[in-house]
């Protein structure tokens, strides 16, 4: 699972810039953590009385009223001999009518969580049939952490065939539209047998049975069956109208799904998904386990889903050539992961989640290794420890934890990149071979089954011939991260650089002083030699043979493991500069960078580092921020600049522009800069390109930023730059196109961008404005609400005050809480308008 804000589009980001709305200064409080006491307690897997072998979901969709009339088939043996009662899980908002037992009428009560029903004893091992008849879809579920269940879409004028619904099961709401065991611990083959509108697909788990249309043609009955027993919060369903592409890989058939008239972003969005499971079927040992694989966008849905060979993804997240290189590849890697590490194998406890999103993380930052090298590695995972840090500042948990308030609580920064960046360290402390084989083991002798962390444990030590309940005790088992301070010396006697290393970190939670392997790189003479050290105190020291001073010395010069740095030695330029050339991991020879020029540095330093630059053309490449550079404002530097607007990364491309642009303009820079903005261009290029011309001369640019203005692009990437800046090179020009683009038939991204322009360029108190940004901020849509919210703002107008402070409690987007804290900054900035 990954989880995003759905339809968190460029367009919707962009007005949170540009309408100055300092959200930062008006942030909610911290939120508590929920690992402590008393919100959480101690949970562990709840009691089985059954094998649960199989279920069939029949539903038969109402989706003029929303909702579904269904019956769940769960077939059944009991653990033991003499049970009178079965239990199965039921949703808050799932009607029961009747159950039956082997097709016998049967008595049933509502006891919390569960449905009750009574037997006569039955015998231990011997199949039963319990069939429950219920009525959902009351209840409007939401993505992973909203509620899930059944969301229903709604259409709109702008949006005619967003209109259908999904289920979201994960951690346990698949009981709102199917009342079965709903805990990770069981296994079972489904069967989902739904009938719907003639106009919509459906898209469910394992192979399609049948598609049948029904008497009178008004709907059709399309079933899916997986024969792979497996958790049942992976069951789903997507039913809506879509286009469809299909596939095969070796011999598994693919199938991809867009709301319909999205068909021509398939190509762009799925193409490296046969890449993705040739390599994650050769680097497991394990080929993909299921009858095929779907990937399902849909409207209104954050991130990704991995249902079982089926995954649900956000629709916002579909992407075109123009975005960047294969953009969706990181959700779509995580997702496809999955299906191994947290389907195939499955958390037996959510307290164990991590072994779900860890794995899913981590295998992510593999498929990039893979496939755009190690640049993009060493940068993804230094992202990872990064976040995890954040996350730390609030509280420390074991990653494997079984005291926590609320399942959906574990989703969080300690299950999905520390747990990714402890597997990465396990990766480099047992060496490749011996970690793929673990692997292996553990995806072999575990398939189709719950796993625990002691099952990975176990699995890892046999296939890699090492123990690694150590490593699980210190990096699993006990919260927090090393700590580390560090310095050198030099000793000219022995000829040896004399490494000092603390590990500093608080251990009065429970934070161990780690053991780790890791390597200490020392540059002499311009060559760089790495010494392997292991830490495993408090304080260590390590002395490394060098025949002079170095020219720079690195700690964890591979970035070996999870760690924070709290302390480490000064460096000069010389040093910097050394480790801009030869450091080896990318992040490091970013960050020497970036301090060589907070330094102000000499020609020569610059001519260097230009050096280097220039021979970093990879499309992924290890410098991507040059914003240090750009800031120098060298005029020496504009051949360069001219020579990155070639480079093969679309970011380094735009770079060049945002550089050229702090430069004074040349007619020869600008008729360039005018031939970018084209509707085949990058967006980050075309974007680049419109300020850079607005900064050197908006009301002689203006042409272009009208023609932008107009151009579609996905998402409405384009226009969202292009207005704001038409709104102050050619106010009216900008009114005229913002009043067109607020019709309600129009795409709700292209009215948000028409409600942020309005609040720009209207007269302090027109009432149609006032008007048209009013009715926004109270619209269903938090996209519009947001536009409409900013807009106001930006009015300046402190009349509306009383109408921005009302929405806190009476808009319809408050659901969304970062919706609170923007109209909070919104209040700010009007209170401050002169």
């Amino acid at each position: 699972m990954q989880t995003m804000f759905f339809r968190l589009t460029v367009s919707s980001l962009f007005f949170c810039l540009a309408a100055t709305v300092n959200i930062a200064a008006h942030a909610q409080a911290p939120r508590p953590n929920p690992f402590a006491a008393p919100a959480a307690k101690k949970q562990l897997a709840p009691e089985r009385d059954y094998d649960l072998q199989n279920v069939r979901v029949l539903s038969r969709v109402d989706a003029a009223n929303k909702l579904i009339y269904g019956r769940t088939q769960n077939t059944l043996a009991p653990l033991r001999a003499g049970l009178t009662e079965l239990r199965f899980h039921k949703g808050e908002s799932i009607a029961v009518s009747a159950v039956t037992v082997n097709k016998k009428t049967a008595t049933f009560s509502i006891d919390g969580e569960f449905v009750k029903v009574a037997t006569a004893p039955l015998p231990a091992n011997v199949p039963v049939v319990v069939e429950i008849e219920h009525v959902a879809g009351k209840k409007q579920g939401g993505g992973f952490g909203d509620g899930g269940g059944i969301h229903w879409l709604t259409p709109t004028p702008g949006s005619p065939n967003r209109t259908g619904f999904w289920t979201q099961g994960e951690s346990d709401y698949n009981r709102e539209w199917a009342i079965t065991w709903d805990y990770p611990n069981d296994f079972a083959t489904t069967e989902t047998v739904t009938t719907v509108p003639t106009a919509w697909n459906v898209v469910g788990n394992g192979l399609l049975v049948s598609d049948t249309p029904d008497a009178g043609g008004e709907t059709h009955t399309v079933t899916w069956r997986i024969k792979n027993p497996h958790a049942t919060y992976l069951m789903s369903l997507v039913a809506a109208p879509m286009d469809t592409q299909t596939g095969v890989w070796e011999g598994v058939p693919l199938l991809y799904t867009v709301p319909r008239g999205k068909k021509a972003l398939i190509t762009d969005s799925f193409s490296d998904t046969p890449d993705m499971l040739a390599f994650f079927s050769k680097i497991t040992g394990v080929k993909y386990p299921w009858q095929k694989y779907a990937q399902n966008a849909v409207y209104e849905f954050g991130g990704g889903m991995e249902n079982i060979s089926s995954t649900t993804l956000g629709e916002g997240s579909l992407t075109d050539a123009r975005s960047g290189y294969r953009d969706m590849a990181s959700l779509n890697s995580h997702e496809l992961a999955h299906q191994w590490f947290g389907d195939y194998v499955t958390c037996e406890t959510w307290g164990d989640a991590w072994l779900n999103e860890s794995f899913a993380t981590f295998f992510q930052v593999l498929y990039f290794e893979h496939s755009r090298g190690k640049n993009a590695y060493d940068n993804e995972t230094s992202r990872n420890i990064a976040s995890y840090l954040r996350e730390s500042r609030r509280y420390k948990r074991p990653v494997s934890t079984d005291f926590y308030s609320d399942p959906d609580d574990l989703f969080d920064s300690h299950a999905y990149p520390k747990g990714g960046v402890i597997l990465h360290t396990l990766r480099r402390e047992l060496g490749d071979e011996a970690f793929f084989k673990g692997i292996k083991q553990y995806l072999t002798a575990n398939a189709n089954q719950p796993v625990t962390s002691q099952d990975l444990a176990k699995a890892m030590s046999e296939g890699s011939g090492t123990n690694v309940q150590p490593f699980f005790d210190q990096w699993v088992y006990k919260p927090g991260h090393p700590v580390i301070e560090w310095s050198q010396v030099y000793d000219e006697v022995a000829k040896e650089t004399v490494v000092t290393v603390k590990q500093t970190q608080d251990t009065k939670d429970g934070t161990p002083v780690y053991t780790v392997k890791t390597k200490i790189g020392v540059v002499v003479d311009g060559k760089l030699t790495k010494v392997p050290v292991t830490l495993n105190a408090v304080e260590n020291t390590f002395r490394v043979s060098a025949s002079a001073k170095p020219e720079a010395v690195i700690f964890d010069a591979d970035r070996d493991f999870l760690r924070e740095i709290g302390k480490e030695p000064e460096r000069t330029a010389s040093e910097n500069l050394v480790l801009v050339r030869l450091a080896p991991c990318a992040p490091d020879r970013e960050n020497a960078l970036a301090r060589l020029l907070k330094e102000t540095p000499d020609d020569n330093a610059i001519s260097t580092v230009v050096g280097v630059l220039r021979g970093d053309t990879e499309r992924f490449p290890a410098f991507n921020n040059l914003r240090g550079l750009r800031d120098l404002k060298r005029e020496p530097l504009r051949a360069f600049w001219r020579e990155e607007l070639k480079h093969q990364s679309f970011d380094r491309r735009a770079g060049a522009i945002d550089a050229l642009g702090k430069l004074s303009a040349t007619p020869e820079d600008t008729a360039t800069l005018r031939a970018m903005v084209t509707d085949t261009a990058p967006y980050a290029v075309v974007a680049s390109s419109l300020r850079a011309l607005s900064i050197w001369d908006a009301k002689g640019n203006a042409d272009v930023l009208a023609r932008a203005a107009q151009m579609p692009s996905l998402d409405e990437t384009v226009r969202s730059v292009a207005m704001p800046l038409l709104a102050s090179a050619d106010p009216e020009a900008a009114r005229k196109l913002a009043y067109g683009f607020i019709k309600p038939e129009n795409p709700v991204e292209l009215r948000a961008i028409g409600i942020g322009t309005v609040g720009r360029v209207a007269k302090k108190g027109d009432p149609d404005a006032r008007a048209i940004l009013l009715s926004a901020l109270l619209n269903e849509d938090v996209m519009l609400a947001a536009a409409g919210a900013q807009s106001i703002a930006a009015t300046g107008d402190k009349s509306l005050l009383p109408d921005l402070r009302d929405a806190q409690t009476k808009a319809p987007a408050t659901k969304y809480g970062f919706f609170i804290t923007l109209i909070k900054g919104c209040i700010a900035q009007l209170e401050k308008a002169k």
